[in-house]
């Protein structure tokens, strides 16, 4: 049962449904890259472009806003990655990734960005 794209204002979208989906694929906001991925996401969803670099469009304003620097940034999501792509996510992001190993941190949000407008439309 998704979202219709109507019926999605921009704050349900970017706050609420977004938080709700992160959390249903297992990532938890104990870790701060949880708060990293609800920006990014928000970002996407509503900036309706791609991102040609993450490291110098995206991390550096995160890192500015969170007080810290790019490349913690960065880690911080890669750690969530390694932590949280078990058979759950997995799973649920089959669709969208057909390989076996663990995604880069761009492939890994934009998959989760693709999980996430499919379940709106």
């Amino acid at each position: 049962m998704g979202l219709k794209r109507e019926h999605c204002s921009k704050l349900v979208c970017t706050n609420y449904y977004v938080r709700k989906r992160i959390k249903d694929l297992g990532i938890s906001n104990d870790y701060i890259a949880y708060y990293y991925l609800v920006d990014i996401l928000d970002f996407l969803m509503n900036e309706g472009r791609r991102v040609h670099s993450f490291s110098k469009e995206i991390y550096p304003k995160l890192a500015k806003k969170y007080n810290k620097n790019d490349c913690t940034v960065e880690r911080d999501i890669r750690n969530v990655i390694n932590i949280f792509w078990n058979d759950k996510m997995r799973i649920k992001l089959n669709p969208y990734w057909d390989a076996n190993t663990r995604p880069s941190c761009c492939k890994f949000i934009y998959l989760i960005k693709n999980y996430l407008l499919s379940e709106i439309a």
